[in-house]
């Protein structure tokens, strides 16, 4: 996964920040999106950084 690349353009929020929420201890896609406050532009974003998420959030569990 590319950290650089961006996940919400709105927002300027990128891959590598998601990831770090999630290393930081969010939990949930919920926790993640208040965090990092994207969404909140067009929200074209929101079903993919979903998805993004729970795919971490999966990783990180199996690790």
């Amino acid at each position: 996964m590319k950290r650089e690349k961006t996940a919400c353009h709105c927002k300027n929020v990128t891959y590598g920040m998601i990831e770090d929420a999630i290393k930081g201890g969010a939990t949930s896609y919920e926790e993640v999106e208040k965090l990092l406050k994207f969404g909140t532009g067009c929200g074209k974003c929101k079903e993919f950084i979903h998805c993004l998420v729970r795919d971490l959030l999966e990783e990180q569990k199996n690790a």
